[in-house]
């Protein structure tokens, strides 16, 4: 049995930090103790680490994320591999990412595909089930063809009853009429099989794969992800009912799409133009609209990447009438601004989506988290190389999308404890302790209890790292950092997953075993 004594260092937890060893034991925490008093017997045989000035966390969830992701054609630059490194240094011991689902394709086989990539990597790990428009666009469009076809023909045969055409006419029309109805309603019929094949993998996906979280996107219609207003309420009574959680990508569609021909016509397709089409109402309406569909229906709900303060002041409104509603925001919308997109050259490297807001948007998402409204800061990381982000002036034409993963535990150190905005207890809530708890690994993950994952973190709070490029372990083809100008107090010097060693002094342990998936309960 393979042992490792923590001692002398300061753990923390969402609920405090005490003075407390901690003894592990084949990958399981055994023993936490007041400095010096562990009674296990076998302790005094165990390898002993001395964390002494350090502060010993649980192992951070990283639970949103895009690895190897298609996104508008293309395709970022790490795959698990190198994913897993740079998680390492950040921290992370699990991490969730989502399955690249396309139109018309099986949700579960889309999940196995992903969990397949996913298990190269060191961490352990999971994945949400992507829901996009349940009908394939090709039978989506012989459908609509099917129906027009019918409609124009109605109209022909209600011109020709007007004028009395002669009864040959008619009968003609009529024959044809019925023609098309019955290939209307045989594509109708295709249409429905793929919506309920679709509906038929969620209870699966929930009680039998142990993946019991989806995510929805209420925009992106043009590129046959968004799924429509009444596909959406099947959806998350359906995941509801199956014990699930469905989350969304807020934005409102409409209001996206007005902008973005609107802002053509007028020739504002800078990036500047890109915050601008989304200003904060756009994601106001369709948080609010979630809401009341939520409310209405009594569904679990999530909302990746809140950004504004409209949308806090919503969801808070809607957790005190016992709407069932999480939120999590993400490092780049509590740190950066929007005035970032001014430059027109260097805007393009901090276009993600949604985009970055004001300074009191950031200043409320940051009250939201001291009150609870928010409980996860995530890194929806998604690294693109200065090429892959600079194709075009044309902001429609901008791959969205920035890093997060190696820097989202410095700038919550960096931003958030030394510039006294959160605790490290608040820290370890909204990186550790929550992730786990309302994605179904907790207390496997996300906290320091006797059973728990030996999913450890020490920090050493004198050690300051500038979040550039040659500090976070990306990619070589990643050549700048739009968090170059922040530093991180305080820096992971042992990480450990299940007690085996990720990162010790500065060093990633590629010779660690592979993560294995967490079976997720809500």
């Amino acid at each position: 049995m393979k042992s490792l004594l923590i001692k002398n260092g300061t753990v923390v937890s969402g609920a405090g930090m005490t003075e407390s060893d901690i003894l592990l034991r084949d990958g399981k925490i055994v023993e936490i103790s007041d400095r010096g008093k562990i009674e296990d017997p076998e302790a005094s045989l165990a390898e002993v680490y001395d964390a002494q000035g350090k502060w010993v966390l649980p192992g951070l969830v990283e639970p949103h994320m895009h690895i190897a992701a298609p996104l508008g054609g293309i395709i970022d630059i790490m795959d698990f591999k190198t994913a897993s490194k740079v998680a390492a240094y950040g921290g992370v011991t699990s991490f969730m990412d989502f399955s690249s689902t396309l139109p018309g394709m099986s949700i579960r086989a889309a999940v196995r595909e992903r969990l397949k990539e996913m298990s190269e990597g060191k961490q352990d790990y999971s994945c949400h089930a992507k829901v996009v428009s349940l009908v394939s666009p090709m039978t989506a469009a012989k459908l609509a063809m099917a129906n027009a076809e019918l409609f124009d023909a109605k109209r022909k045969r209600e011109a020709l009853i007007a004028e009395r055409a002669s009864s040959e006419k008619i009968d003609k029309i009529n024959a044809e009429c019925t023609r098309l109805s019955e290939h209307a309603e045989q594509m109708a019929f295709l249409a429905q099989a793929e919506i309920d094949a679709r509906m038929d993998e969620i209870p699966k996906l929930v009680r039998e794969d142990k993946i019991p979280t989806f995510k929805l996107f209420m925009t992106y219609r043009k590129a046959h992800v968004m799924i429509d207003d009444t596909d959406m309420l099947k959806v998350m009574k359906k995941i509801t009912e199956a014990g699930g959680r469905v989350g969304f990508h807020a934005e409102s569609n409409p209001i996206a799409e007005f902008n973005d021909e609107l802002f053509a016509k007028e020739g504002r397709l800078s990036p500047k133009g890109f915050s601008e089409a989304k200003p904060n109402v756009c994601e106001a309406e369709a948080v609010n609209r979630v809401l009341t569909f939520a409310e209405m229906i009594k569904a679990k709900i999530y909302f990746f990447h809140i950004t504004t303060k409209e949308s806090v002041d919503l969801i808070r409104k809607a957790k005190a009438r016992g709407v069932d509603v999480i939120a999590e925001t993400c490092t780049h919308y509590l740190t950066l601004n929007e005035d970032r997109y001014e430059d027109p050259d260097s805007g393009r490297l901090f276009m993600m989506s949604p985009p970055l807001r004001s300074q009191a948007d950031s200043e409320a998402l940051w009250e939201g988290i001291l009150d609870g409204t928010i409980s996860i800061v995530s890194s929806d990381n998604c690294t693109f190389t200065i090429k892959q982000k600079t194709t075009s002036n044309d902001y429609r034409k901008i791959i969205s999308g920035t890093s997060g993963l190696g820097e989202r535990l410095g700038l919550l150190l960096g931003e958030g404890v030394a510039k006294g905005r959160i605790s490290l207890p608040q820290l370890v809530k909204v990186a550790c302790e929550n992730p786990a708890k309302i994605f179904g690994t907790y207390p496997k993950k996300g906290c320091l209890q006797p059973g728990s994952d030996a999913d450890i973190t020490v920090i050493d709070p004198k050690l300051s790292h500038e979040l550039t490029c040659e500090n976070l372990h990306y990619p070589e083809s990643l050549t700048y950092s739009i968090y170059k100008d922040f530093y991180s107090q305080g820096w992971p010097v042992l990480v450990l997953r299940r007690g085996e060693c990720l990162l010790s002094d500065g060093q990633f342990h590629e010779e660690a075993s592979k993560g294995e998936f967490l079976s997720r309960i809500l």
